[in-house]
């Protein structure tokens, strides 16, 4: 195929040929970071082999024995009459099936011909493009697996009418599931320090505008929450980094852009189709445990 070359006669105004100057910068495209980090709101196992398929985890179950008392009509002897009990364990898999391996090509003679650096640019969109595909297929999996667990668990899933909820009390509400843990899983209670909280940028706003927001309990810090837009004093607003805007009850929170919400709904299927537009649109916002979620990434080393 031939390539399409610019005309010699331009650019020109009234006939007259005028310079033609490229910018030897180049414009950066702003894609959020990564949101989950190991021990924060999942566990990671990153592998340095692209050859790895599949990563085992194996989790310790819990003892399973009550205690007796010496003394009572049913097992009160001085030895215990109940069975022997022994170490069992659950082994979960992560495939790494999902790649991002496309090859990109940088010719020496287009490298050569313009006075930015190709590698270093490309570069850059290649970590993006890595990095939002990770949070969105993330999202996707933590949502399709906690909404299938609310349906048979309704407790678990916290209802929000943006034109008369607190979304702080609703955040609460959110984090007190957690704090009764999944005890059929061997967990009284999930660490605070190990959940991250991950909303819309409309539910963000509303932790400062609706009745009963951070606002408006009495905080003598008001002021400087405004001014750097976060739910906590000390901490500050960042959006084009990886959207964390404040601390709450030891929760991280993150304001999730909706391009990434809209690329989660991609790795969903439902039924083996691809679910439509908009299918996360009545998600406002999730909390997460460490302890709910496995996460493997193969690095390719070179």
């Amino acid at each position: 195929m031939a390539a399409v070359q610019s005309s010699f006669s331009a650019p020109t105004v009234n006939s007259q040929a005028l310079q033609r100057q490229m910018s030897p910068t180049v414009l950066v495209n702003v894609v959020q970071s990564l949101f989950h980090s190991n021990g924060k709101g999942l566990n990671q196992e990153v592998v340095v082999d692209t050859d790895v398929y599949e990563v085992r985890v194996i989790r310790e179950k819990p003892l399973t024995q009550s205690v007796r008392r010496v003394g009572a009509t049913n097992d009160g002897g001085y030895f215990s009459g109940q069975t022997a009990e022994q170490p069992t364990s659950d082994s979960y898999g992560i495939r790494l099936d999902f790649v991002y391996d496309t090859p990109i090509d940088i010719p020496v003679n287009m490298q050569g011909m313009i006075r930015i650096s190709l590698a270093n640019a490309t570069m850059r969109n290649y970590n993006q493009a890595v990095a939002k595909n990770i949070n969105a297929h993330t999202i996707a999996v933590q949502l399709v697996k906690g909404l299938e667990y609310a349906v048979a668990n309704t407790d678990h899933l916290v209802s929000y009418i943006h034109a008369t909820d607190s979304i702080l009390d609703i955040f609460q509400d959110a984090n007190a599931v957690l704090d009764d843990g999944d005890s059929t899983n061997g967990v009284d209670t999930y660490p605070a320090e190990s959940r991250i909280a991950l909303w819309r940028a409309s539910s963000k706003r509303a932790f400062f505008k609706t009745a009963k927001s951070v606002l408006d309990i009495g905080n003598w810090q008001a002021q400087s929450m405004l001014r750097i837009g976060a739910v906590d004093y000390e901490s500050f607003m960042n959006t084009d980094k990886n959207g964390f805007f404040g601390e709450i009850d030891q929760v991280y929170n993150y304001m999730v852009a909706k391009a990434v919400f809209d690329l989660a709904e991609k790795f969903i299927a439902d039924g083996g189709t691809q679910v439509a537009a908009g299918y996360l649109d009545g998600v406002q916002g999730f909390i997460c445990a460490s302890m709910g979620t496995l996460r493997g990434i193969a690095i390719n080393s070179t």
